[in-house]
C-alpha cells in the first residue's frame, strides 16, 4: 500500500507500517548506494548490521501503530480503553458474587440426635453438582427439637457460574459438620456476574454518547442504569404506569437480579444530589418463567442436557419465543443423536418482561 508517497508492506490494525524485511531492504540499498562494492548478501557484515537496525526500526513502527489505535475509543484495549471511557463517567465492572438467602441444613432423627442444639458456623463449604462452591454467611442455629435451619449465602469465587438454581447445592464441600445430614438451597442465586470485558464496556461507552441529551430520557436511563455493578442489561418501559411513569427493566449477571440490586439502581437514578429526573420511575426485574424440559434423546447424558438447555434459554435473555425445535437443535449439537421433545410441546410465547429459567430436565 502507498500513503503519501510511501510504499508500506503491512497494516496493523488499519495503520501502515514497513515490514522488518522491507527495513532492511532499504537499508542495504541506501548503503550499496554509497558504497557499490559493499557485501550485501545474507550472511555478511552489512547484511548482519542491517537486520539489527531493522528489527529495532520495525519494533517502532509497531509500537507507534499500537499507540494509534489505543488514542481510539473503537480500538483501544485494557488501560487505555478504561481511561477513553472514563470521560463519560464509565467504570469498566469487576466481577460480582452470586448470593442467596436460603441455605437449609438438616438433621435426620433417625441417625442423628436432636434433642440438642446444633451450629453450623459461618463460611461452611458447600458445592454444586457443577462443582461451584458456595459458603454460608451467618451462623446456622437449630434449638434442640429443630430439624433444620436456613441462613443466608454467597459464592466464594466472583462470577456468572454463581447464579444458580433452587436445588443446585446437593452437599458439603469435605466433611459435613458434626450432627448435620444435609444440605440444599431453597432458592435461585443472584447478582453473579463475571468481569466486564473490552467490546462490553466500549458498548456502553458508545451508548452513553449517542444517548439522548436530556436527563431522565429512556436512553439516558438504560446508559446509566448499567453504570451499576452487575447490571447487565436495561430497557425502559415509557408509561408503564400511566403518563409520566417509566419502568426500568433491568438484568444482572447472567439471570435475574436481586431486591437489594434493584433498590441499588433505584437508588442511584433518583439521586437527590443529582438533577431530578421527573419522572415517576420504578426499577423492576424480568418475570421469571420456569420452563420444564421432558425430552427422548439418545447419546447424551442429563448433565448435558441441562447445559445445552439452558444455553439455549440464555440466549433469549428476556422476551422472546421458545422453540421446541431450537431445544432439539442444542440438545443434538450437544452430542444427542436425536432430539425429541416432549414438553413443552408447543412454542412458548414470552411477553417483553418475562425471562425463561430452565425447569427439571427429564429425559425419558
Amino acid at each position: 500500500m502507498e500513503y503519501n508517497g510511501i510504499t508500506y508492506d503491512e497494516d496493523l490494525n488499519g495503520v501502515p507500517i514497513k515490514s522488518l524485511e522491507q527495513i532492511r531492504d532499504e537499508i542495504l540499498a541506501d548503503w550499496k548506494a554509497e558504497a557499490p562494492a559493499l557485501d550485501i548478501l545474507p550472511g555478511s557484515d552489512a547484511n548482519i548490521r542491517a537486520s539489527a537496525i531493522a528489527g529495532q526500526l520495525y519494533a517502532a513502527y509497531v509500537s507507534g501503530a499500537i499507540g494509534v489505535n489505543q488514542y481510539m475509543p473503537d480500538t483501544a484495549t485494557g488501560s487505555f480503553l478504561q481511561a477513553l471511557v472514563k470521560e463519560e463517567g464509565i467504570t469498566q465492572k469487576l466481577a460480582e458474587k452470586g448470593k442467596g438467602t436460603q441455605l437449609q441444613f438438616r438433621r435426620d432423627p433417625n441417625s442423628v440426635r436432636t434433642d440438642v442444639e446444633a451450629r453450623v458456623t459461618a463460611g461452611q463449604l458447600v458445592v454444586t453438582r457443577d462443582g461451584v462452591i458456595f459458603e454460608s454467611t451467618v451462623d446456622a442455629v437449630m434449638p434442640p427439637n429443630a430439624l433444620e435451619a436456613i441462613v443466608p449465602y454467597q459464592a466464594t469465587a466472583a462470577g456468572a457460574a454463581g447464579n444458580i438454581q433452587p436445588g443446585d447445592i446437593i452437599g458439603f464441600y469435605g466433611p459435613p459438620p458434626a450432627g448435620i445430614s444435609y444440605v440444599t438451597n431453597l432458592d435461585a442465586t443472584a447478582d453473579g456476574a463475571d468481569d466486564e470485558d473490552d467490546e462490553k464496556l466500549r458498548t456502553r461507552y458508545f451508548e452513553a454518547t449517542e444517548q439522548e441529551e436530556w436527563h431522565g430520557s429512556p436512553a439516558w436511563l438504560e446508559a446509566e442504569a448499567k453504570k451499576v455493578q452487575g447490571i447487565t442489561s436495561a430497557s425502559a418501559i415509557k408509561n408503564a404506569r400511566g403518563e409520566g411513569t417509566t419502568d426500568l427493566l433491568v438484568t444482572a449477571g447472567n439471570g435475574i437480579p436481586s431486591a437489594e440490586k434493584l433498590a441499588e439502581v433505584q437508588a442511584y437514578l433518583t439521586d437527590p444530589t443529582r438533577e431530578p429526573i421527573n419522572i415517576d420511575l420504578q426499577v423492576i426485574s424480568p418475570e421469571p418463567v420456569v420452563i420444564p424440559l421432558q425430552v427422548q434423546a439418545a447419546g447424551i447424558t442429563l448433565t448435558q442436557a441441562e447445559t445445552a438447555y439452558e444455553a439455549y434459554l440464555a440466549t433469549l435473555r428476556v422476551g422472546g419465543t421458545v422453540y421446541p425445535s431450537r431445544i432439539s437443535s442444542a440438545l443434538i449439537e450437544a452430542g444427542a443423536s436425536f432430539a425429541e421433545v416432549i414438553e413443552p410441546a408447543n412454542p412458548i410465547v414470552l411477553t417483553d418482561t418475562q425471562m425463561p429459567l430452565p425447569g427439571v430436565v427429564t429425559l425419558v
